[in-house]
């Protein structure tokens, strides 16, 4: 009796661990639709280093909500706010890239609401950037949270980086 119940219990084991490993597999299409997001970014991202906020812009739904760096959680600001930070940052500095870049999707786990969709995309990477003036290089870690509507345009945008930090490194005196 104790091998019958052994061996029902491994097989339950056995079922249930297959039965949870496929099921957090992506879909081909959800698959797909995260890598045209992700390109999508990439492509809008691009307009930094080719000095075109249009490009940069390309991406954002007009009902566009961003919590940008300097703002508390839930402050939002528009996509006029947006494109009048993208295009301060493309006419003050000079060589702006965007680097060692990674993407990742969905949030299974989460302190707000649990989600495996493709749209939501957590981007990480360093932005570097020279002033012209001083010729200073300036770099920073930055991390992003980008929300995509059905039409492939950001609606919802949160991003995070040390903006103290600029000023700092062009006068030299910032310490990593």
């Amino acid at each position: 009796m104790k091998k019958i119940f052994l061996s029902i219990l491994t097989l339950a084991f056995v079922f249930n661990c297959s039965n949870n490993s496929t099921s957090s597999v992506p879909s081909e299409d959800d698959t797909a639709t995260f890598n045209k997001n992700v390109e999508a970014w990439k492509q809008a991202i691009s307009g930094f280093t080719s000095e075109e906020p249009s490009k940069v812009m390309s991406i954002f739904a007009d009902s566009l909500k961003w919590n940008n760096p300097e703002a508390l959680m839930n402050v939002n600001k528009t996509k006029e706010d947006l494109t009048a930070a993208v295009n301060f940052y493309i006419s003050t500095f000079d060589n702006i890239t965007f680097t060692e870049d990674e993407y990742y999707g969905g949030s299974l786990y989460s302190t707000d609401e649990t989600s495996s969709s493709p749209n939501g995309i957590r981007i990480y990477g360093n932005w570097t950037f020279n002033d012209p003036e001083t010729g200073v290089e300036v770099s920073y870690k930055w991390m992003g949270v980008a929300a995509f509507n059905d039409d492939g345009k950001v609606h919802n945008f949160a991003d995070w980086f040390d903006v103290s930090s600029i000023p700092s490194q062009i006068a030299g005196t910032y310490k990593r």
